[in-house]
């Protein structure tokens, strides 16, 4: 018989997924071999950094072997096949306790959270949930993409108490006839290109690991570089995975490549951007703006230059937000649990 176990950072409650009816859901997987579904809570990264998202942002960076999870934790899992986690850590000792552990899901869209290495080396089949936040996060770009085009920060009128003149005609762009690049065109991008396809924009995109031909089938037009998407764009949108390759990618280089009309936006991970070059093209006007949702530090400290700038829009990471995250984040999992105890092919393995 296959034990289940929920693992909680503390963000997401039991309450919380029996209001989703998620154990009754599990509880039908019964006649697949299912007998236990337990919820443990592991508050390690949140304690040693004293804030969640500051834990969460150092595993993106750091990975999971900083986090020194306790005794009760790794008894709790040592008896699991299958474990569902979100943002807590599963490092070497993780893995070294979960010895029976077969299937880990992980709710979220990257595992910078897991130590592939080990997960590997224990025989852990490691599933993912790349599609958990496209739908909010493809709204959210657009949103970005809309403001910063018709400049709706600085013809806000809200709080003044008084009428003022707005940006001087002409100066506001249309999409009509623009053109917008996608840097990477994974399910988010592809996402974003259904909700431009009414606008009458050009749309490109570059993505070494997708061909011509798939772009084609999304109306989109590959291009061969980055220096050339970011060249000839009106708005360039980042939706592209972090790697060590491309960290820091979008440098002084790309950006001065860049029309001073064009406007960069960021709603991925905030290591593709080198931020001082972006903070000094900004200052000096090289591109018209930005719009961003992520960023190496936060919060923000209060004298941050993007929290200054004139021709920025900054928002909380609040782009995946939308919905009900913690249904649209375990549908995954519960699919990927299914294709396990049927002995079906994965749907989001990943692979190292």
């Amino acid at each position: 018989m296959t034990k289940i176990v929920y693992v909680s950072e503390g963000l997401i409650t039991w309450q919380d997924l029996e209001e989703r009816g998620i154990p009754e859901r599990i509880k039908k997987f019964e006649a697949l071999g299912i007998d236990s579904f337990e919820f443990i809570e592991d508050r390690a990264a949140f304690e040693q950094e004293k804030d969640l998202r500051k834990a969460n942002l150092r595993l993106e960076k750091e990975g999971p072997n900083w986090v020194r999870q306790s005794p009760d934790f790794f008894e709790g899992i040592q008896e699991a096949e299958i474990i569902i986690l979100h943002y807590s850590a599963a490092g070497k000792l993780f893995f070294d306790a979960a010895k029976k552990l077969k299937l880990l899901c992980v709710m979220r869209s990257g595992v910078e959270n897991v130590d592939m290495d080990a997960a590997k080396e224990h025989g852990v089949t490691v599933c993912f949930s790349p599609g958990r936040a496209s739908e909010p996060v493809a709204d959210f770009t657009l949103t970005l993409l809309l403001s910063l085009m018709r400049k709706l920060p600085q013809n806000n009128m809200a709080g003044l108490k008084k009428w003022k003149k707005g940006v001087p005609m002409g100066e506001e762009g249309m999409l009509q006839n623009a053109t917008v690049g996608l840097f990477g065109f994974g399910m988010i991008a592809q996402k974003v290109v259904l909700r431009l396809k009414g606008f009458g924009c050009n749309l490109l995109a570059y993505d070494p690991w997708v061909s011509t031909e798939s772009m084609l089938e999304h109306t989109v037009t590959k291009v061969d570089s980055l220096g050339e998407l970011f060249e000839v764009s009106d708005y360039v949108s980042v939706h592209a995975r972090l790697t060590k390759e491309n960290y820091g990618i979008v440098n002084s280089e790309l950006l001065g490549r860049m029309k001073p009309t064009s406007y960069l936006i960021n709603t991925a991970r905030a290591g593709l951007i080198n931020e001082e070059d972006l903070i000094e093209c900004l200052k000096q006007k090289g591109i018209a703006g930005a719009g961003l949702d992520v960023f190496n530090q936060e919060p923000l400290p209060e004298n941050h230059p993007f929290l200054s700038l004139d021709n920025v829009i900054v928002t909380p990471h609040v782009a995946g937000n939308g919905g009900d995250f913690i249904l649209r984040s375990i549908e995954s999992p519960l699919k990927e649990i299914e294709h396990y105890l049927k002995n079906e092919e994965h749907e989001f393995q990943v692979t190292i």
